[in-house]
């Protein structure tokens, strides 16, 4: 796994604008845009409950926005990159919250239910 900063949208800019008040036209002559993202015509909108989500999520010491893992299907199997159980595979139960995870881990010939923190998960097997 490598860690990289890359952009979260390159090359979209999110603006709070109403069409009808006010002309996009001074947007797309600017330098760098290469259009507006249109939908039948009418600009697209982005609902406010999403760029809460990812104005939650931007860390307050570099500025980041920190993104989940992969969305985990149940069975899937993972492998445990930090922690007790680095190093070993187990099959994914359930989230526990936000930031934890229960997975089936095999140990000694039976299966043992963990908890763990989303992060110390690497990638799906």
């Amino acid at each position: 796994m490598v860690v990289r900063t890359e952009s979260l949208f390159p090359r979209y800019l999110f603006l709070k604008s109403d069409p009808g008040l006010q002309s996009l036209e001074p947007v797309r002559s600017t330098r760098g845009v290469s259009g507006i993202v249109r939908f039948g015509g009418w600009p697209a909108v982005v609902p406010p409950r999403v760029i809460e989500a990812i104005v939650d999520r931007i860390d307050q010491d570099d500025g980041f926005v920190k993104l989940r893992s992969p969305d985990l299907i149940r069975g899937a199997t993972v492998r445990i990159n930090e922690g007790p159980f680095c190093g070993f595979d187990a099959i994914f139960e359930s989230e526990i919250g936000t930031d934890r995870v229960a997975l089936l881990l095999n140990m000694l010939g039976h299966e043992r239910r963990v908890i763990v923190e989303r992060e110390a998960l690497g990638q799906r097997i």
